[in-house]
């Protein structure tokens, strides 16, 4: 029955049933051949080393689409068939090729490691018959070549591929290796090359077939875009007998560029590749210990330095003092005459958040010339205490409810990338990712344990300060108001940086970059809140106005990923200079300048009654070194919002984490300028860390900005940016961006802990407000 419906379908096709042609063939000769349907072509080959294989070669500039030549290798265990023309269909529509390259897969290659094991072994030459159903007839070329395509460690091959001439190359790890030489267990597969023809590149297990062709390429194994620089490491554990590495340019570029262009009909690509050995077992537990150990060094140096500078600064508080500049003695903390706390301290913040609370004139206050600490700290030191509180749990819900469905994403986001190879779908450095267990890039979601030990450092260090410090009554009268509830909510934002960041590098993309930035949005503005609850402890920002800030933040970093156009940009842009000019309003007013219905009508009786009395009494700033800075601020935020419009098309979470970033620094110099100004002093362990963070935030923004990736690009233009590892043969600029970042941050906070110690023994009554 089947030889029946076979000698049917040769009848319908228009191919003689007369006898083939035979001819007995030689290696690396051409055939030039006449053709017709009245004979197929038949061409025996003779045995050959088992270690080459055999590639096709067949030209045919006659063949047509409506007669095309039929062709069909049979091999001991394998048959192969394909015709020409070659139609291989693209974005910009269907592309003929008239010659094809086809390389036979070896039938017994997986039972040897290299090709020296292979020098005495033989296998059955392949027969190739060529047929058409034309009735006219038409040259064709045909052509079998022996190659090797056995490939070796530290050797460059050069190649060249097309859409119709794919090429492939086979590796196999060596036998009796012990888990200390994970070098040989683990390769890297770097590939290099001038042209900007798009291509693919398949890692395919040791078994035929192989899927070459650009229509079942993605059915086997792992897979990627490559114009000009790829790689990607492989695991013997993933490929235990070896593994095929295919090369095939593509018909057009959409892939690599992101959209369709005119194509030309030339679509060769040189290409250069070559396999490492990866990282040993010994490196990568080298760089692992080398790691913990220097953060368990930094511990031990961090805390006994801390712990020995609280014990000299907290010293006075057990002696008698006098202030230098006041007859005021005090001779301990209970000397001190304050009203009587009561027990009864309500955790409901609206009871203490509306300004009518506070018992002073407000009108008195706007027009102060120097305001003290002790004109906003009236409150209860203890509700301002619980109230502080509220950021921490906040923070703490937020991080659980935003936590873990990022955790579990990222997790499904690796094993849609283990079970399809689809390696254009998380944007790693491919030449320095080094896998462990079920994760395809260990290293650096690794390099994020500084955020996590740093932060839970900071909230140590936190608690051992608030147990030295436990003296509400001197505290009342004395010093900054702490308000440790805010430090705590930091530190834990800290650790949940780096679990977040270690979980957008599990897979990192282009969708879930605001995974990595979301937490660093809620550490910038906690520290503004901190600094300006330092000098203004009455009148500060709630938890709940505080997070409802940050999730419109979010949210407009979400809209910016997903619809970033430049009429967003305006928006965003005229929100950003809006709320610049309110904060300089709040800031400059101590506060008490709200945004209401009734501001136009205030500025309008200001203008008719006070302006025209006296122009320049209204327009010369009561507190010219605040203003000063406030409008610098306000022309960096200008600089950041042409900035912003002018490179609009670039990703937009990256600029608004810039704009948090640096109006946190702006308000740090602005702290710390005012402070000078007021003739206040740095001590010295604040001034140390602010000299850490400072060299660490500036290491830290070159190695950002030398950046291995880039998701705002395809996935084959990123791996432009793809570099070997610089650090312990285990990490790149990016990791350590990570490990300088989360240090410059701890520094930083510490610095903000400790920057106001000098005043820790002075009255409220003589520390300005600014």
């Amino acid at each position: 029955m089947f030889i029946l419906l076979t000698l049917l379908d040769l009848i319908s096709l228009g191919v003689s049933l007369n006898p083939p042609i035979i001819f007995n063939a030689t290696y690396q000769v051409k055939y030039n051949r006449e053709i017709t349907n009245d004979r197929e072509h038949v061409f025996v080959f003779n045995k050959y080393e088992a270690r080459q294989t055999a590639r096709v070669l067949l030209i045919s500039n006659n063949a047509t689409t409506n007669d095309p030549l039929m062709v069909v290798a049979k091999q001991h265990k394998e048959i192969l068939s394909w015709q020409l023309p070659l139609i291989i269909s693209s974005d910009s529509g269907k592309i003929e090729f008239n010659n094809s390259t086809k390389t036979l897969c070896p039938d017994n290659i997986t039972h040897y490691h290299n090709f020296y094991d292979l020098l005495y072994e033989y296998q059955d030459g392949p027969i190739i018959s060529v047929s058409t159903a034309s009735t006219i007839k038409f040259n064709y070329t045909l052509q079998v070549d022996l190659t090797n395509i056995f490939v070796e460690v530290d050797v460059e091959y050069d190649i060249i591929v097309s859409p119709s001439k794919p090429l492939y190359y086979f590796y196999n790890f060596p036998k009796n290796v012990t888990d200390a030489d994970w070098d040989s267990q683990t390769v890297l597969l770097k590939i290099n090359s001038k042209d900007d023809v798009c291509m693919l590149v398949s890692i395919q297990n040791a078994s035929c077939p192989i899927y070459d062709q650009l229509h079942d390429i993605k059915f086997e194994g792992y897979w990627e875009t490559v114009d000009k620089q790829g790689g990607i490491t492989i695991s013997k554990r993933n490929f235990p007998n070896g593994f095929f590495v295919v090369f095939v340019a593509q018909s057009d570029d959409s892939d690599c560029v992101g959209f369709t262009k005119t194509q030309t009909k030339d679509r060769n690509k040189n290409v250069t590749f070559v396999i490492k050995p990866s990282i040993s077992y010994r490196d990568y537990l080298k760089a692992v210990g080398i790691t913990i150990g220097c953060i368990v060094i930094s511990y031990f140096v961090l805390i006994i330095t801390f712990c020995c500078w609280s014990r000299k600064d907290t010293k006075p508080r057990e002696m008698n003092y006098v202030d230098e500049n006041d007859s005021y003695v005090v001779s301990t903390p209970n000397s001190v005459q304050a009203p009587e706390l009561r027990d009864d301290v309500s955790m409901d913040e609206t009871e203490y958040d509306t300004i009518t609370e506070v018992d002073y004139n407000r009108e008195l206050i706007l027009t102060k010339p120097v305001l003290y600490l002790s004109d906003l700290a009236r409150k209860d030191p203890r509700v301002l205490k619980k109230k502080s509180y509220f950021y921490l749990w906040h923070v703490l819900t937020v991080a659980l409810f935003y936590g873990l469905p990022v955790v579990q994403l990222v997790i499904t986001y690796q094993k849609v990338l283990n079970d399809t190879g689809d390696q254009d779908l998380c944007y790693y450095n491919f030449l320095c990712a080094h896998p462990l267990g079920f994760l395809s890039d260990f290293n650096h979601l690794f390099s994020n344990i500084g955020y996590v030990t740093f932060g839970l450092l900071f909230l140590f260090l936190v608690y051992k300060r608030e147990r030295l410090h436990k003296d509400d009554i001197f505290e009342k009268h004395f010093g900054i108001p702490q308000h440790y509830g805010l430090y705590y909510a930091i530190g834990a934002a800290l650790v949940m940086e780096g679990v977040l960041s270690g979980s957008y590098h599990i897979c990192p993309n282009h969708s879930n970059f605001q995974f990595d930035s979301s937490f660093m949005y809620v550490i910038a503005v906690l520290c503004i809140v901190k600094l300006y609850q330092t000098r203004h402890p009455d009148i500060n920002a709630t938890a709940y106005s505080t997070f409802s800030v940050l999730a419109v933040a979010i949210l407009l970093g979400m809209i910016g990923v997903l619809e970033a156009n430049l009429m967003f940009w305006i928006l965003f842009t005229v929100l950003h200079l809006s709320l610049c000019l309110i904060m300089t309003a709040q800031i400059y007013y101590f506060g008490y300048w709200k945004l209401d219905k009734g501001v136009f009508l205030r500025v309008w009786q200001v203008y008719r009654h006070d302006f025209w009395a006296s122009p320049r009494t209204v327009l010369r700033p009561l507190h010219k070194g605040r203003m000063v800075l406030l409008v610098l601020g306000n022309l960096s935020n200008w600089g950041l919002a042409v900035a912003g419009i002018y490179n609009h098309e670039r990703d937009f979470a990256t600029y608004l984490l810039a704009v948090f970033m640096c109006n946190t620094m702006l308000y740090f110099i602005f702290y710390i300028v005012m402070k000078l100004l007021h003739k206040e002093r740095i001590k010295l362990q604040p001034l140390m860390y602010l000299v850490l963070s400072i060299i660490c935030a500036i290491s830290a923004i070159y190695f950002f900005y030398n950046k291995s990736i880039s998701w705002a690009l395809t996935p084959a233009q990123s791996r432009w940016f793809n570099q070997e590892c610089k650090l312990l043969q285990f990490y790149d600029y990016h990791d350590i961006w990570h490990f300088l970042s989360a240090i410059g941050m701890f520094f930083s906070f510490m610095m903000l802990l400790t920057l106001d110690d000098d005043l820790s023994h002075s009255l409220r009554t003589k520390i300005a407000v600014f």
